[in-house]
């Protein structure tokens, strides 16, 4: 595998994700179903971009971003089952590889 240079502005955009995160938390009550949907596409999306940086694999940043997303999507609904979050850490898990290519 080709040791690739990190692009900066993974971790640029990540943290002002972060910064608009915390603008929108600030902000807006969760009163809307709206609201709450666009919280957590920039979650995905804060996510994805920091961990694009540091694993430099948009493959496998995708699938954390999703997994974080997801648990803290099964968090807010009260599905606080210990089994869950290894259900989903063995889902992940296989989807990485079913899309390895070789």
């Amino acid at each position: 595998m080709r040791n690739l240079p990190r692009n900066p502005w993974w971790l640029v955009l990540g943290i002002s994700g972060i910064s608009l995160m915390a603008w929108f938390v600030n902000t807006y009550p969760p009163d809307s179903i709206l609201r709450i949907a666009s919280f957590f596409l920039l979650f995905f999306l804060t996510t994805l971009l920091i961990s694009i940086f540091f694993l430099k694999n948009v493959r496998q940043g995708l699938f954390v971003s999703l997994g974080l997303t997801v648990f803290f999507l099964l968090r807010m609904l009260n599905l606080r089952e210990p089994l869950y979050p290894l259900l989903l850490l063995a889902a992940l898990i296989s989807l990485e590889v079913l899309f390895r290519t070789k």
